[in-house]
């Protein structure tokens, strides 16, 4: 096996795990470069990223949730540099659906014995994400999911948060104009994916692939609290499709303009803006995985 550099960019609060660590010598004993590089400020992972792939590394593994792999996919913008995958954050939602272990040395083993693949990517306003991008309701539950409680409860945490945001849900103004489909109204949530989960496994696009060139656009339309409540049963499963006051396509691109600011999560990074550009990056990064989303699920 020829020996790898392989750049660990490691969330910082994940620095000190015993697997973590474990991780990092055991493949230094296989004869490989394990280059570990801590982050410590939003910024840090994509910063960390672009700076190994600029050195020659051949591969850059994220070390963390969700959001310390949408900064490494950032910072690899630009690069034909591998992306890897250690999940060791709360919900993992990407690194689940392309059959990555949650055991950060089996995960490594995807790296080391497993061939890149590309992929998809999507951007919002020209910041790349791997994932689903919700908003209104989705987003805002899970700003609003406190860090300890993540911490201790994982996915869990966000369908608790969920509830109580759905209990007092606020519909909002929005235009969606997308290559042959517009709509505007009052929505209570929209999300945009490449791949088909978030939020802890809630299946909102379940009909995405990653290598189709194209992004699953669902939109939640304005509906009493009970029929709300029902939907999101439904929407949990991937179940929604074709339900009254669910419209979903699929485009290569989409603005979404809106009266008042709307929560925004890409990757579990919460935001808040007016107006939205979503556009499709047809396989554009390479990533280290067990299958492609999708194949491997039941």
């Amino acid at each position: 096996m020829n020996s790898k550099h392989i750049a660990l960019v490691i969330h910082g609060a994940r620095a000190d795990r015993p697997d973590v660590r474990h991780l990092v010598n055991w493949v230094r004993e296989k004869g490989h470069f394990v280059e570990p590089l801590l982050t410590f400020d939003a910024g840090d992972a994509a910063a960390l990223a672009a700076d190994a792939a600029r050195r020659g590394a051949d591969v850059v593994a994220a070390a963390g949730g969700d959001g310390t792999v949408n900064g490494v996919v950032n910072g690899l913008d630009g690069y034909d540099v591998p992306l890897g995958i250690i999940p060791v954050g709360t919900a993992n939602d990407f690194a689940r659906q392309v059959g990555i272990p949650a055991d950060a040395d089996h995960a490594m083993d995807v790296i080391l014995q497993r061939k890149p693949r590309r992929l998809d990517t999507a951007s919002l306003s020209g910041r790349r994400f791997l994932n689903v991008s919700t908003g209104g309701v989705g987003a805002e539950a899970t700003a609003e999911t406190p860090a300890e409680v993540k911490e201790s409860l994982g996915p869990i945490a966000y369908a608790i948060s969920g509830v109580r945001k759905f209990a007092g849900q606020r519909a909002q103004f929005a235009r969606f104009t997308a290559d042959e489909f517009t709509f505007e109204g009052e929505i209570l949530m929209f999300a945009v994916g490449s791949t088909r989960s978030t939020g802890g496994g809630t299946l909102v696009t379940p009909m995405a692939s990653a290598t189709d060139g194209l992004l699953d656009l669902c939109i939640v339309e304005q509906m009493s609290r009970g029929e709300f409540a029902r939907l999101v049963l439904r929407l949990k499963r991937g179940e929604h499709i074709g339900e009254d006051g669910v419209r979903y396509v699929q485009v290569k691109r989409v603005t979404i303009e809106a009266v008042d600011p709307i929560a925004v999560n890409v990757d579990g990074e919460i935001s808040n803006a007016r107006r939205l550009d979503y556009r499709a990056r047809a396989r554009d990064l390479w990533v280290h995985l067990a299958h492609l989303p999708g194949e491997g699920e039941d």
